[in-house]
C-alpha cells in the first residue's frame, strides 16, 4: 500500500484536474455535488436530532454550515487552520442573505460568538462534520496532512463538547471513496460518509486514543490548544 504522502501527492493531483476550484492544492477539494452531499446529510437521523453540530471550516462544507442555521440549529464551527479557534453560531447572529458570505472562510470568526478559553465553554455538540481528501469503505479518513480534523476531535473531545459516541459525518465525492486506506493508531475514522449520491454507514468505527497533551508539537503550540489546556474542567 502506498504511504499516505504518496496518496495525499497523487490525490491532490487528480482532484486538481477534476475540480480546479482555486482550493489551495493538498487541501480537500471543492468537488462537484457538495451541495446536494450536505442535502443528503440533512435526511439523517444524527443531523436531524442534533441541536448543536460542530462542522470544519473546508469551502466545500459551506452548505453543510449554512444548513445548519437554516434548519434552526446552532453551530460549532471550527476556523481555519483553528487559528482563531471555535466560534458559536446560533441562526440570529447571521441574517439569511448573509449566510453565504459570512458563514467561509476567515468571515466564520466574525460570524459569532468566539469561544473565549479558558473563561468561557462551547457548551455540546450531537455531531461532527468534516472534510477529507479521501475516505474508505471502513471509514478511515486520509487528510490533508496538517492534522486538523484529528485536532478538532481531540479539541472538543478535551472541553467535554463531544463524547466518544459522537458520530463523525465526512461529506465527499463518490471518487473520493476508496477501498482501503492507509491510517495511523491517531486517525479519527468516520462513522457517516455521505456523498451526492449515496450514504455510507460504517460499522465497528475505531476512536484515537490520543489525547490533547500528546499532540505533535506544530498543533500543540496552537493558542487554542494552550488556552484548552489550561483550562480547568469539571
Amino acid at each position: 500500500m502506498q504511504t499516505k504522502e504518496d496518496l495525499r501527492q497523487e490525490l491532490s493531483a487528480r482532484w486538481q484536474e477534476l475540480w480546479p476550484q482555486g482550493v489551495k492544492p493538498g487541501r480537500p477539494p471543492m468537488f462537484d455535488g457538495a451541495g446536494r452531499a450536505a442535502e443528503r446529510l440533512r435526511r439523517l437521523k444524527e443531523y436531524r436530532m442534533a441541536r448543536v453540530v460542530a462542522i470544519t471550516p473546508e469551502p466545500c462544507l459551506l452548505q453543510a454550515r449554512i444548513n445548519a442555521l437554516n434548519d434552526n440549529k446552532s453551530l460549532l464551527a471550527t476556523t481555519p487552520g483553528l487559528k482563531q479557534g471555535l466560534v458559536r453560531i446560533t441562526p440570529p447572529d447571521v441574517p439569511l442573505p448573509l449566510r453565504s458570505r459570512a458563514l467561509r472562510g476567515w468571515s466564520l470568526a466574525e460570524a459569532g460568538h468566539q469561544v473565549r478559553l479558558p473563561t468561557s465553554r462551547p457548551g455540546k455538540a450531537e455531531l461532527l462534520v468534516g472534510a477529507a481528501l479521501a475516505v474508505d469503505r471502513r471509514g478511515r479518513i486520509l487528510g490533508d496532512g496538517r492534522g486538523l480534523l484529528d485536532l478538532t476531535w481531540a479539541l472538543l473531545i478535551h472541553l467535554k463538547v463531544i463524547s466518544a459516541e459522537t458520530p463523525v459525518a465526512v461529506l465527499v465525492h463518490d471518487y473520493q471513496v476508496m477501498d482501503e486506506l492507509p491510517d495511523e493508531p491517531w486517525d479519527l475514522w468516520a462513522d457517516l460518509v455521505v456523498t451526492p449520491t449515496r450514504l455510507l454507514r460504517m460499522a465497528g468505527v475505531r476512536r484515537p486514543t490520543a489525547r490533547l497533551e500528546d499532540l505533535p508539537g506544530r498543533l500543540a503550540s496552537l493558542p487554542v490548544v494552550q488556552a484548552a489546556l489550561g483550562q480547568a474542567l469539571g
